[in-house]
């Protein structure tokens, strides 16, 4: 039976381009659905109207989940910590496979332990743990891309577009594994009709756009743009004595800023192999693909 997939967050950068490759693919599927705070339910009117079905309703709520199969969860930073108590209630609801929101580095990398922009990634994958514990049937599918490729070059890690410079914390050839938004999306939506093994409860998906160096990602933008980028790359030493800094003074919005600005070039924003790439029929897009359909000038 073909799955039926809600997803939960879907109205943020990565949502959208996710919704416009489901209803692609539709066919393939039972239904697609998006649940929706139902003060927000008319955001999404324009994709109703190409099959996808909307559910007003509260994620903690297990009858919002009544008739799906799968979620998918895109859950941004300010709810990440409550995705728990979303797999706690598909379950309930009827769910048998949930995607957390991973879409990025490996957060089971001893070297994110102590990133606190990762605590609640990894608090959620030990409920996903448990869950799978209490309940035989039911399975869960870590997304693991490397840093979404459109986003490298923001202020966060350090880039400044508009004054054509960087001053990051890390290294310049600290290896990066980044997959561009589109091809993250693509290959989210395909993974969910590849079948699990017998037995099988949790399922690794890693896939990777390219593996390159930071400051190969800055230097190809400089290309794509025509200009080249000064940079300035400091100990990201610095940057954890912030973080700590932040966390003992009780700001958590400046702990997680901290803690991602050594992501980019740290070195460890990566996704370690074997890859799954060759589970999938299509090529994703390079860097420089990226780039030159982001950010080149229009001619």
């Amino acid at each position: 039976m073909a799955p039926s997939v809600l997803l939960i967050g879907a109205s943020g950068a990565f949502g959208r381009p996710l919704v416009q490759e489901f209803i692609t693919h539709l066919s393939k599927f039972d239904k697609v659905g998006i649940l929706a705070d139902p003060s927000r339910v008319s955001k999404f009117s324009d994709v109703a109207t190409s099959g996808i079905v909307i559910v007003p309703g509260s994620f903690v709520d297990p009858a919002a989940y009544a008739g799906y199969d799968t979620v998918v969860s895109l859950a941004g930073n300010a709810i990440m910590r409550l995705q728990p108590a979303m797999i706690d209630a598909a379950i309930a609801g009827g769910v048998k496979h949930f995607y957390p929101s991973e879409y990025g580095s490996d957060v089971g990398q001893e070297a994110l332990k102590d990133l606190r922009y990762f605590r609640d990634k990894r608090v959620v994958r030990d409920h996903l743990v448990a869950a799978a514990r209490a309940h035989p049937n039911f399975r869960y599918t870590l997304m693991l891309t490397g840093p979404f490729t459109e986003w490298t070059i923001d202020k966060l890690y350090g880039v400044y577009q508009d004054e054509k410079r960087v001053e990051t914390y890390g290294r310049p050839d600290a290896p990066i594994d980044v997959t561009s938004i589109p091809d993250i999306s693509r290959y989210t939506v395909l993974s969910i009709l590849l079948p699990f093994t017998s037995g099988q409860q949790k399922r690794e998906i890693r896939v990777v756009g390219e593996h390159t160096t930071f400051q190969n990602l800055i230097d190809v933008l400089g290309d794509v743009e025509g200009v080249k980028y000064q940079a300035k790359y400091l100990p990201a030493s610095e940057a954890l004595a912030e973080q700590e800094k932040a966390r003992k003074a009780e700001n958590e919005a400046a702990e997680m800023t901290w803690s991602l600005r050594t992501l980019g070039a740290g070195g460890y924003a990566i996704v370690p192999g074997p890859l799954d790439n060759d589970s999938f029929d299509f090529k994703p897009e390079s860097v420089r693909e990226t780039f030159e359909r982001v950010f080149r000038p229009q001619q």
